[in-house]
């Protein structure tokens, strides 16, 4: 069955799916939207571009033109609402960048529009295709360091040359929201535990250059069970390290202690000492979710999930800026 899709924005991580393409022959990249028309120009040399792949400066005249199966939304945060609500009133899957809405009252029109029209919506929070955080799932659901007592987890990014979108809260939902997703998403997801209140704090101490984007969050949140959890963001990751990120992930129990670190995954439990668990092969998120559309079920990222954690995270940043925590049950 031929899958037509179209990329609104080029802003994000919209490679995912790009890279994907050359191994999906039934998907067929149609047309491409963006505001800015130097970042049109490399259109053609995108994977899966043919001559027929159309280029637009605004996402509507796109979606005006063209019957489409999937919307790939890669853009600003601040357009991502309005996008994923006039594609899905429109019957058209989508795949989104995340958090899925700048604000709560965008993620409740995307979560009423979704709903509404039963199309299908997937989130960019593919950490979980990872396959350290696999079998870190699948040891605790196995219950091997016991029940959950504490939680906590680390997104150190380089700060590089950050898009001008990125320094205007206006256009960017902040630290939070945009790297604290991956990892507070990891934590519930590995878990099985879900968040009932959180309390954070984020600022800009030593890139005032950078205008509102913030280079440092700490983020605490009780879970459902009691347990604590902690987590540490920022852009202070030096330009001279080997890698772009520097994540962890790591869950005590009653029973032992599992931590996922540069790539590797190791359990300590009261029965044995440290061991490094066997990894299993990725989850290819794009071709999962083209299975889930020709097979009618939910994606491997179901739509549930991403509305979830986004409110998760925008309730985080509110209580940043308020200076109190914030019940999330």
């Amino acid at each position: 069955m031929p899958i037509s899709v179209a990329l609104v924005g080029l802003k994000g991580h919209q490679y995912i799916v790009l890279d994907a393409l050359p191994d999906l022959p039934q998907v067929h990249l149609v047309a491409v939207a963006d505001d800015d028309l130097e970042a049109l120009k490399r259109v053609p040399d995108f994977p899966g571009a043919t001559e027929q792949t159309r280029t637009y400066l605004d996402y509507r005249d796109l979606l005006e033109n063209h019957k489409l199966d999937v919307v790939v939304e890669a853009g600003t945060d601040r357009d991502r609402a309005e996008v994923l609500v006039a594609s899905a009133e429109r019957g058209i899957n989508l795949i989104s960048e995340k958090p899925l809405a700048k604000d709560l009252e965008s993620l409740e029109r995307v979560e009423k529009a979704i709903t509404t029209a039963r199309v299908k919506c997937s989130m960019l929070i593919t950490m979980r295709c990872d396959p350290p955080y696999l079998a870190m799932r699948e040891a605790i659901q196995k219950g091997l360091i016991g029940e959950v007592v504490q939680g906590g987890g680390q997104k150190s990014y380089r700060l590089g040359e950050r898009p001008a979108w990125q320094k205007s809260r206006d256009t960017f939902s902040g630290i939070i929201p945009f790297i604290g997703i991956h990892i507070m998403d990891l934590l519930r997801w590995t878990t099985g535990r879900e968040f009932a209140e959180v309390m954070a704090y984020a600022s800009n101490v030593g890139h005032p250059e950078m205008g509102d984007l913030e280079d440092n969050a700490c983020v605490i949140a009780g879970l459902d069970n009691g347990a604590s959890a902690a987590f540490r963001l920022d852009y202070c990751r030096p330009a001279a390290a080997p890698t772009h990120g520097d994540d962890r992930l790591r869950v005590a129990g009653s029973r032992g202690v599992i931590e996922a670190m540069s790539g590797k995954v190791t359990l300590t439990s009261h029965d044995e000492g440290p061991r490094e668990l066997s990894l299993p092969p990725p989850v290819n998120f794009c071709a999962d979710y083209v299975e889930a559309l020709e097979s009618n079920r939910e994606p491997f990222i179901p739509f549930a999930d991403c509305v979830r954690i986004t409110e998760v995270v925008l309730r985080a940043r509110e209580s940043a800026e308020e200076g109190k925590p914030i019940s999330l049950l």
